[in-house]
């Protein structure tokens, strides 16, 4: 959940729709070490954070875009321009011959056993629900059935995705391509093994899926509303467009209900917060590409720079 009153005193903002009460403000003033913050206003999101000689422009990413989204990239490659590396989000490894693996021998883990239509196994009201959305997305229940209920809920959501011509893959990989012409290393900040949590889908209560699916559908239902014109004001750099649209994903429910889960976007930000403190040590400029959400969230990126005791100050 996002956390308003540390976005408005970080970053000059009044608070995003739909977020938790506010949390009291904390004062660094006095700290011996000072983070500065300064936002870029004439495109996409970008802060500039900087400690001595060295500084980090972080990228603030709005996922997922309209896959033809239009956007100023002239901000972004300014950040670029000179800088040692971009640092990407943390992402799941996983190569052809362990994927091959996993299936061979854990499949259960993927799918229901004795190929149990996963429909027959929601309540009644979540089994409407989720009928009628894969029904509006013209998918027939065979596209779902032998899924464990957690999966099921995200390919339809992948199915949403695609029939409304969003993508999860921008803007990172326009950034990418950015870096590339400007010459400028990449890497993720950290890369986490995926099969395990896998492993443990079969264990997951009845209510645990339910959770799961009914914050698949409600992610959809947000995004039909709210996925354009959020994207339309992040490319544009409209922080209060961004601030009226954008939400964190309602499947951060599933994290509750799966504690490996929860540990790895702990461990995410971890890494990040790192990454984050080890470009400070160095003199020059590093670009970091991080989630609104990762930013923003309790206990997320902002969190973590206040727990260190240094001082942020909005633009």
């Amino acid at each position: 959940m996002v956390r308003p009153a540390l976005l408005a005193a970080a970053l000059g903002l009044a608070g995003f729709a739909a977020c938790a009460d506010p949390a009291p403000v904390q004062d660094w003033s006095n700290t011996v070490e000072t983070v500065v913050v300064t936002a870029h206003r004439g495109g996409p999101l970008l802060w500039r954070v900087t400690k001595g000689d060295a500084s980090v422009v972080i990228i603030g990413l709005v996922e997922p875009l309209p896959k033809q989204l239009s956007w100023n990239e002239g901000g972004v490659r300014d950040a670029l321009k000179g800088a040692r590396e971009m640092l990407l989000q943390p992402r799941a490894a996983e190569g052809i011959v362990e994927s091959l693996w996993f299936l061979a021998w854990h499949s259960d883990a993927l799918y229901l056993p004795d190929d149990t239509p996963m429909e027959t196994t929601l309540p009644p009201e979540l089994r409407a629900r989720f009928v009628a959305a894969r029904e509006k997305l013209h998918r027939d229940a065979g596209r779902y059935a032998g899924l464990r209920v957690p999966l099921a809920g995200l390919r339809l959501q992948g199915d949403f995705l695609d029939a409304n011509g969003l993508t999860q893959d921008e803007p990172t990989d326009t950034l990418r391509h950015l870096a590339r012409e400007e010459g400028v290393p990449m890497r993720p900040v950290a890369e986490y093994e995926a099969f395990p949590l896998l492993r443990q889908l079969p264990s997951m209560p009845s209510a645990a899926n339910a959770t799961c699916l009914k914050a698949s559908l409600d992610d959809m239902d947000t995004l039909a509303l709210h996925a354009l014109p959020a994207a339309q004001a992040w490319a544009k750099g409209d922080l209060d467009g961004v601030e009226a649209h954008y939400s964190d994903r309602r499947f951060e429910a599933c994290v509750d209900a799966m504690p490996d889960l929860a540990a790895l976007f702990r461990r995410a930000v971890d890494d990040s917060m790192s990454a984050l403190d080890r470009a400070l040590e160095k003199p020059g400029k590093t670009v970091m590409a991080v989630s609104l959400g990762t930013l923003l969230r309790q206990d997320g990126l902002l969190d973590r720079i206040a727990a260190e005791h240094l001082a942020v100050q909005d633009y």
